[in-house]
């Protein structure tokens, strides 16, 4: 096979495509590699905000503990996402601290819905993030009476 003038004269098709999937290989490694230190440093800040609320539980009460958790949100340092999600376990190793069964006796008159805590965040006139951890720090005290026992007033009556 000889190359004729005509051949020659034809411009060559240059491989950027590879140059930009190159790019994007790159670009994903390094993503991800800073992705896994956020996730270190938030797992390592997560424990220790753990052991925290394991010190302050054995002393605060349960409306001490949600306002240290709606104080600490904000200046949690990780990732937002996972720093939101643990606030049912901050809130549950901060009650787990003492016995709350004074506490959720006084809560067991509360009527059996989805807005305990309600009135409660509103009152406090939070952001809406902030609101969102309100609601669920009251549910993880929710959760924390009922298996101790205290059901709300109008479950009572259908567990006998």
């Amino acid at each position: 096979m000889t190359i004729t003038t005509a051949d020659a004269s034809k411009p060559t098709k240059s491989h950027k495509g590879w140059y930009v999937l190159g790019i994007v290989a790159l670009a994903s490694v390094l993503m991800s590699v800073l992705t896994s230190i956020t996730y270190r440093q938030t797992e390592v800040h997560l424990v220790q905000t753990y052991q925290r609320f394991s010190q302050l539980g054995q002393s605060a009460s349960a409306e001490t503990c949600i306002n240290q958790i709606i104080e600490w949100l904000p200046r949690c340092d990780g990732m937002k996402a996972l720093c939101e999600g643990a606030v049912p376990r901050v809130m549950e190793t901060c009650l787990a601290g003492q016995n709350r069964a004074t506490e959720c006796a006084a809560l067991a008159n509360r009527p059996a819905d989805a807005h305990f805590g309600f009135k409660e965040c509103a009152a406090r006139s939070l952001s809406r993030s902030l609101n969102k951890v309100c609601g669920n720090s009251y549910k993880a005290l929710d959760l924390h009476c009922r298996s101790l026992g205290y059901l709300p007033a109008s479950l009572e009556k259908y567990m006998k």
